[in-house]
């Protein structure tokens, strides 16, 4: 690989479901320009602009008997479709699937109308170019006025046609919390499979935090002090907002901390990720 590379590790690896029965040991490497695939008997290149779904999780069934956690990789060979296996169970492979959605999705150039709604009031923006980046945590783009989307707080989209710059165009819709509440963000991308594998970057984010959260048990007054900070309160006014004395917060904040929901810095006090879910969640329940 002339460019530099930015993943090099060894795992197990289906290289294409079509043609191999069960995985081999594979190196994998990535660079800007394409994933590498070297097993004991092949090298498969795989452009990194021929990728066009990204799937990660647990392993489709009949593959389970050989992997618990996979990275699944869809792709264009000329006229036809392939499906690369990536064993998964492992930090390197989750950070080497952020670094793919990365090398597919930063710097695409996108038409987005933000806020397209507020509620569900329609409001009087229009598409704007701008660029788009992703992380972990975030879809940021890059306008005259740059925004991002918290994954934590988006509570659904879909794929739905508008007229932009005057001709018709997919756009993908994505309904997430904000400091106003909840709203509606349109974007639009191009070429589709870049959609696609927002989509996916969506739902994959999503669908652990959301496993993190249902793990955890919540009060009606643990989500109004998240709803409270998350809004911009203090801890100081948090206690006439709950109707409870000082020392209670202290408690009710700590058990947060504890929960993974909060965190304390410099005696500020800052959601996690799984927090803003929980507060875009019960955001969600009210706006309906």
């Amino acid at each position: 690989m002339a460019d530099s590379v930015v993943a090099d590790f060894v795992t197990d690896v289906i290289p294409d479901t079509g043609s191999y029965a069960e995985p081999v040991r594979s190196r994998v490497l990535m660079n800007r320009q394409q994933v590498v695939l070297v097993t004991p008997d092949d090298r498969i290149s795989v452009p990194i602009g021929d990728v066009f779904d990204i799937a990660y999780g647990s392993a489709p069934k009949e593959l389970r008997a050989f992997f618990e956690d996979t990275v699944s990789v869809a792709y264009e060979d000329g006229q036809s479709k392939r499906v690369a296996l990536i064993e998964g169970a492992d930090d390197t492979v989750e950070r080497f699937t952020d670094l793919l959605f990365k090398g597919i999705l930063n710097k695409t150039t996108v038409a987005i109308k933000h806020p397209a709604k507020v509620g569900g009031r329609i409001t009087d923006e229009t598409f704007e170019k701008g660029a788009l980046y992703v992380s972990p945590a975030a879809v940021k783009f890059k306008t005259e006025d740059p925004f991002s989307i918290e994954v934590s707080t988006v509570s659904g989209f879909e794929r739905i046609t508008r007229d932009v710059f005057g001709s018709s165009r997919p756009v993908l819709s994505v309904r997430h919390a904000d400091s106003s509440g909840i709203v509606t963000s349109e974007i639009a991308l191009q070429p589709e499979r870049k959609m696609n594998v927002l989509g996916r970057f969506l739902r994959i984010e999503y669908s652990q935090l959301k496993t993190e959260l249902e793990d955890i048990s919540l009060r009606d007054m643990d989500v109004e002090a998240l709803v409270g900070l998350y809004s911009g309160a203090t801890k100081g006014s948090l206690a006439g907002m709950l109707g409870v004395d000082a020392s209670q917060v202290s408690t009710l904040l700590q058990k947060l901390v504890e929960k993974g929901l909060l965190t304390e810095a410099q005696s500020r006090w800052q959601l996690t990720s799984t927090g803003k879910l929980a507060v875009g969640e019960h955001l969600e329940e009210v706006n309906l």
